[in-house]
Parts: structure tokens; sequence; C-alpha cells
């Protein structure tokens, strides 16, 4: 069976300026900043920061989810997904959900993400079409509208390779306008995985009248 890569374009158009309370880890951590701070995802806000923590992602996990369950909470999650441990739980109307994964320098990079339980309004429009190759196929979009914050998600896939399809899109968003942000890049572990942020300022072209945040993913399955 030949493999295809999956690409998900998640893009934050017109973004408001919004405060968001910065989601914390249980336990100590390093060098915690937000992310992604009250974006609009699948119909629901979400606020997301990075951290580093020192010890194999496993056992940071592990710690994280006790110290959870022992401030009383009962619906603590803890699984495993590929390279990342994940540990989440339902507080206050909110899902709390960390990811965590080895840097192989005895030490984990993580990822601590709050999604409301309560779904804003949803449009459909158009999405940014020249972001993606000529040859990918959609298979999926959707659009979050929050005030004046408009968030577009697409999902396509392509034969090509991980590497290429990641070189033809950061080709295409620097056209467009946009810069790549060194913000948790992921390791292209044997062309498997691509990540990468970018941002575009607010003057002219692509995004008329405002600001975007691009995030893309290219990932083999």
């Amino acid at each position: 069976m030949i493999g295809r890569a999956v690409i998900l374009l998640v893009t934050l158009l017109a973004l408001a300026a919004k405060a968001a309370e910065l989601p914390r880890p249980p336990i100590a951590v390093n060098g915690l900043e937000m992310v992604l701070p009250g974006a609009v995802l699948g119909g629901r806000e979400v606020s997301t920061a990075r951290f580093r923590v020192a010890g194999e992602a496993r056992q940071a996990a592990e710690a994280m989810a006790r110290a959870w369950r022992s401030a009383g909470a009962s619906d603590v999650i803890r699984r495993d997904s590929g390279q990342w441990q994940i540990v989440s739980r339902i507080v206050s109307g909110e899902v709390e959900t960390i990811q965590l994964r080895d840097d192989g320098v005895a030490a984990s990079t993580g990822l601590i993400s709050r999604w409301s339980l309560q779904p804003v309004a949803v449009r459909v429009a158009n999405h940014p079409q020249r972001l993606l190759p000529p040859d990918a196929r959609q298979i999926d979009q959707l659009v979050s509208r929050d005030g004046g914050r408009v968030v577009v998600t697409t999902v396509a896939v392509s034969a090509r390779a991980v590497g290429d399809l990641a070189n033809d899109v950061a080709t295409r968003a620097r056209e467009l306008g946009f810069t790549r942000r060194p913000v948790m890049e992921a390791a292209r572990a044997g062309g498997e995985l691509d990540v990468a942020f970018y941002r575009k300022s607010r003057k002219g072209g692509f995004v008329p009248g405002g600001g975007a945040e691009l995030v893309v993913t290219i990932e083999r399955r």
C-alpha cells in the first residue's frame, strides 16, 4: 500500500486582541510561555502554552497525572500516542490536555492546552487555497468565528513525500507574506512529520485588513 501525507493547515485570520489566562501544568516546569492565546479551533475556544520539564516524558506525565489526582480530580485520563505522552482532565467546564515528548537531553518538551466545552458560533467560508500544493486533495475544512477573529482549519492529502510538501508549503507561505516562527519546531524524524508556525503582518496582501497566524502539520500516514 502506498503511503500518503496528510496536511493540516490551521490559519487564524484577523486576530482580535484578547487576554487569555496562561495554562499551567500541575508540577514545576521551565520556560512556560503562551503559544496560542484564546483562539477558536473546531468551534471551541482554546489557549495553548509550551514548556520544558526535567526527566523523561513518561515520568513527567505520570507525575502530572498524580498531581491532578491528588488535587481532587477524579476524571484524569492518562494515555500514550506515538511519541507523545498525554494527560487530560475536565475542570470548571474546560478540558485541560498536556502533551509531552522526550527531546533527547534528559528533559521533555510539552504543550498544555485548555479547551472550552462551550461551543462558539461557526460559519463556513473560503479557506486559503493558495497555501495548498496543486496535487493536494482537500478532504475536510472547518471555519470558526469569534467576534472579529476567524479560524480556518483545512485537511488535505497528497502522495508526495513529507519533506517535498513542507518545502512547497513554506515557499507558498513566504510568497503570501508569512514569516516562519521558531515555536516548538517538530523533529523531522525519518521524514515522517513536519510542523511549522508562521505569522503574517497586517500590511495588505493575503489577509485584507488584518494579520494572521498559520500552523502547518504534515504527517506521513
